[in-house]
């Protein structure tokens, strides 16, 4: 009696792991599929490479595309102390878009920022990070991205 308890719950547990990872994969996808991505003259090839993580040109149903207008990226002092030095650095990005349908587009910009503290005592190391937080917000960015098409689908 006590093993058929055993596997009674040992297949319940089973079939529900099972449920559970099933829903998972209908749910989660790796990129969308749109049916042309293209890009502005200004954008450089390394966001490019970043969007195919995103964002995959191919036959599509819904023959949606996007057009990637712009992508800026801002770096704004802030000072402060006795001697009114700068204490923080924050870069903000910008980037423009465009999703075109048949029956309708939808343009925008989306914005994100972050912030580094000012290292005076080496300068080449602030640059390094300022270069790793810019990567940091192209994949934000993109991310957000990834989040409006899903707002447009839904």
């Amino acid at each position: 009696m006590g093993q058929n308890k055993f596997k009674k719950y040992f297949s319940i547990l089973i079939c529900f792991l099972l449920i559970t990872s099933c829903q998972y994969q209908w749910v989660e996808k790796k990129y969308i599929e749109l049916e042309k991505v293209s890009f502005g003259s200004s954008i450089k090839d390394s966001f490019k490479n970043k969007t195919v993580r995103y964002f995959s040109a191919g036959a599509s149903e819904d023959n949606m595309s996007l057009k990637i207008l712009n992508i800026n990226f801002r770096k704004k002092n802030f000072y402060g102390g006795i001697a009114a030095r700068a204490k923080q650095i924050e870069i903000i990005g910008e980037l423009e878009y465009i999703f075109l349908s048949s029956t309708e587009s939808k343009n925008g910009v989306l914005k994100t920022s972050g912030w580094i503290p000012v290292n005076e005592s080496n300068p080449q190391s602030e640059l390094m990070a300022q270069k790793t937080i810019i990567e940091e917000l192209e994949f934000s960015l993109l991310e957000m991205l990834a989040q409006e098409y899903w707002l447009i689908e839904s």
